[in-house]
């Protein structure tokens, strides 16, 4: 096996000990003042690059947490707005339209096999609190489940998982689960902090699948 270990956090503390290792005892060995100085310069470095990647990892995660949510929040609300005005004494179809708002279809029609294609793909909210647990919300309003129902149409949504991140390849994503209902649970087995990325479709009831959403992202702990 190879001396140096595996993981990012694991190779800075190895790096900081040898070369608190190599300070006190590299002259000994023929390494010269220089050399040692070039070796210290470099872990510093290392150790600094390191541990502002961890910060902005961070701020990016909790940024893109507050823009879903805060998404979220407004068309909640929005939908909320939406029912009253649908049932205001004084609304029109004219209106409607207007507002950019469902106007009812009193004709029944056959829905095209291509519909899917036109939906909305579903958003992602992940829920990481928890080891070894990432709860998967999916739909048009994941940071609300109770205003998170299907689209018209649409019998399920395929989840999609890739460990490691963002997968290079579009053929290195890999299925999870169809599942009727948000949220799913995916309960991952690792030894140290994996980070997983996670995307989702909708399924129609002809089992025709749509356009995915976009991507999120998470880091399990153990």
């Amino acid at each position: 096996m190879d001396y140096i270990p595996t993981t990012e956090a694991e190779r800075i503390a190895w790096l900081e000990r040898f070369n608190i290792f190599m300070q006190a005892n590299g002259a000994s060995y023929g390494f010269t003042p220089a050399e040692l100085a070039e070796l210290d310069s470099r872990v510093i470095a290392a150790k600094t690059a390191h541990e502002n990647c961890k910060v902005l990892e961070i701020a990016y995660r909790a940024g893109v947490q507050q823009k879903k949510h805060t998404l979220a929040d407004a068309i909640a609300l929005s939908r909320t707005d939406v029912r009253r005005l649908q049932v205001a004494p004084n609304m029109t179809d004219a209106v409607r339209v207007e507002a950019e708002i469902t106007v009812s279809d009193d004709t029944p029609s056959t829905p095209s096999p291509d519909a899917i294609e036109e939906i909305t793909p579903p958003e992602i909210v992940l829920d990481f609190s928890k080891r070894e647990r990432v709860t998967i919300h999916f739909g048009p309003n994941p940071g609300n489940e109770k205003e998170n129902g299907k689209p018209e149409g649409v019998y399920a949504a395929e989840i999609q998982f890739h460990r490691g991140g963002l997968p290079e390849h579009e053929a290195d994503w890999q299925f999870l689960e169809i599942d009727t209902a948000s949220p799913f649970v995916h309960v991952v087995h690792e030894d140290v902090p994996t980070t997983y990325a996670y995307r989702a479709c909708w399924v129609d009831t002809r089992r025709n699948r749509g356009p995915h959403g976009d991507p999120a992202v998470c880091t399990v702990s153990v």
